[in-house]
C-alpha cells in the first residue's frame, strides 16, 4: 500500500517553509513548535510556493507544496470529496459534498486506519525525521494511535502509543505491527487527559520526542488537505464546513487551509462557516463557545469522566482541548462566524442509519454526530438549502477494513496505573528505555 520515499529536485535549495508566531509574528525555522517569547500561541506555517497547485498523483502527497516534509511517499491515503444526491436529496440541500475520509473502496477511499488521522501520521513522521528525530510519543484515544502505528511500521520508525485502557478496542492495525510500536496503556482509565500527561512526562524523562499535538504543524497541515481536496474538486471553497470534535485541531486546520486557499489569490468569497459538534453530555468547547462555561479540565475531575463514559463517540472526549490559545478552537470560530452543537447518542445512531441507507457505505458515531449537527443547522436555517456543504465524515473505524483485512491488535508494551502517573512513577520505567 505504500512506495518508495522521494525528496524534490530542489532539496537542498530554499526553505519551503517558514513559521509564524501568532502571538508576536515571529518567523521561525523548522522543526520548532512553541515561540520560546510567547509560550502559548501556536506557530502556522508560511510556505515559500503560495500558489495552489496540486500535482497529478494519487493519496494526499498531491498537496506536497503545502505539507511540511520534503520527502514524500506513494501512498493511496488521502481525503476524498464527491458530491451527494441521496443525501443531498433526504436533506433538501442542492450543493451538498461529502468528504468521506474512512475507508470504503467503492467510493475510492482508501484510508488504511479508517479515519482522517491517517492525513497526519504520514506528514509528521516524515517531517520529524528530516529533522533528526529517532522516534516519537503521543497520546491516543484511538484513531491518532492506529494511524502512527500503521505509518510507523511502514516507515520503519519507532512510535510510542499511550492510551487510556478505556480505548483499547479502538487500538488495531490492518498489519502485523512492527516491534517499535510500542503501546503503554494507563490500567483502568477512560481519560485521555491523562494519557497527554503520561506521555508528556515519558517525553521529558527519557528525551523521545513529542508529536506535538496541536502544535505539531505537520499534523495540521495534514488534516487540513480535506479542505485542500474539496478546493481541487469543486474549484471553490464551501459555505459551510461540519465536523465532530474532541481536540478541535481538525477544525483548526480547516481554517487555516481555507485562509491558505483565499491567501493564493486563486479563490473568492469567504472563509467557510465552522460548525462543531460534540457528543453529549461531555461537550466542552460546545459549553464555552455556546454557553461561556470556561474549560476547566481539572475540576471535578470524576464528574467529567462519569459523562465520559456515557458518549457514543469516545475518541470525541478530551478535557482539555486548546480552545483559548491564540490560534487555537476559539480563535477559529471567531474568524469564521462558528457555531457549535451538543447532540445525544440517540441523535448520533438515527444520523448513522440514515448516512449508510442514503449513501450505502457504514460511517463512525463521529460521522453520525457531523451529520446530526447538519440536520440540526438546516432546521434552524443556519444553512441554506442552496449554500455549498462540506460534511466530513472524519472516520468509519473498522467495519469495512475487517471484511478485507486481518485486524491486528495493538498490545500493551507496558502497563502503569493511573496513580503512577507521575513524575516519581515514570522514574521507575528507567529499565523501559535504557538504551546502553
Amino acid at each position: 500500500m505504500i512506495g518508495g520515499a522521494t525528496l524534490p529536485d530542489d532539496s537542498a535549495k530554499s526553505p519551503k517553509l517558514s513559521l509564524r508566531c501568532l502571538g508576536c509574528s515571529r518567523e521561525y525555522a523548522p522543526p520548532a513548535i512553541r515561540c520560546p517569547r510567547c509560550k502559548e500561541p501556536l506557530l502556522r506555517t508560511e510556505y515559500a510556493k503560495t500558489d495552489f497547485a496540486p500535482i497529478e498523483r494519487d493519496g494526499i502527497f498531491k498537496f506536497s507544496d503545502w505539507l511540511p516534509p520534503r520527502e514524500t511517499v506513494d501512498t493511496p491515503i488521502g481525503p476524498l470529496v464527491y458530491r451527494s444526491d441521496r443525501l443531498a436529496e433526504r436533506l433538501g440541500l442542492k450543493r451538498l459534498y461529502i468528504a468521506f475520509n474512512g475507508y470504503a473502496p467503492s467510493v475510492g477511499a482508501m484510508n488504511m486506519t479508517g479515519s482522517f488521522k491517517d492525513f497526519e501520521a504520514f506528514p509528521s513522521i516524515l517531517y520529524m525525521r528530516e529533522h533528526g528525530a529517532e522516534s516519537v510519543i503521543l497520546a491516543s484515544a484511538g484513531n491518532t494511535a492506529r494511524a502512527f502505528a500503521y505509518a510507523g511500521t511502514l516507515l520503519d520508525f519507532p512510535v510510542y502509543i499511550v492510551a487510556p485502557e478505556a480505548m483499547a478496542n479502538h487500538l488495531w492495525v490492518p498489519i502485523v505491527p512492527s516491534d517499535s510500536i510500542r503501546l503503554i496503556v494507563v490500567a483502568g482509565s477512560n481519560d485521555y487527559t491523562l494519557a497527554i500527561e503520561l506521555a508528556g512526562l515519558i517525553a521529558d524523562r527519557f528525551g523521545i520526542p513529542p508529536e506535538g499535538g496541536v502544535r505539531n504543524v505537520a499534523r495540521r497541515d495534514g488534516m487540513g488537505t480535506v479542505i485542500l481536496e474539496y478546493a481541487r474538486t469543486v474549484g471553490a471553497i464551501p459555505q459551510h464546513y461540519f465536523q465532530a470534535v474532541g481536540s478541535g485541531t481538525g477544525a483548526i486546520a480547516a481554517w487555516e487551509a481555507s485562509i491558505r486557499l483565499l491567501r493564493s489569490g486563486r479563490f473568492d468569497g469567504d472563509l467557510p462557516r465552522l460548525h462543531l459538534v460534540q457528543n453529549a453530555p461531555f461537550t466542552p468547547i460546545h459549553d464555552a463557545w455556546t454557553h461561556g462555561i470556561p474549560i476547566r479540565p481539572d475540576l471535578d475531575v470524576e464528574a467529567q469522566l462519569s459523562r465520559i463514559r456515557e458518549v457514543r463517540a469516545d475518541v470525541l472526549a478530551n478535557r482539555d482541548p486548546p480552545y483559548g490559545i491564540h490560534g487555537g478552537v476559539a480563535d477559529a470560530l471567531r474568524d469564521t462566524d462558528g457555531c457549535t452543537y451538543a447532540v445525544t447518542n440517540d441523535q448520533i445512531k438515527s444520523a448513522e442509519a440514515l448516512f449508510a441507507e442514503a449513501e450505502g457505505i457504514p460511517t463512525g458515531p463521529e460521522g453520525g454526530a457531523a451529520l446530526s449537527a447538519l440536520t440540526e443547522a438546516i432546521e434552524t436555517e443556519r444553512v441554506k438549502l442552496d449554500d455549498s456543504v462540506l460534511l466530513n465524515i472524519t472516520g468509519n473505524e473498522d467495519a469495512l477494513l475487517k471484511r478485507d483485512y486481518t485486524i491486528h491488535r495493538l498490545k500493551p508494551w507496558l502497563t502503569l496505573r493511573p496513580g503512577k502517573v507521575s513524575k516519581d512513577g515514570v522514574k521507575r520505567l528507567e529499565p523501559y528505555f535504557r538504551t546502553d
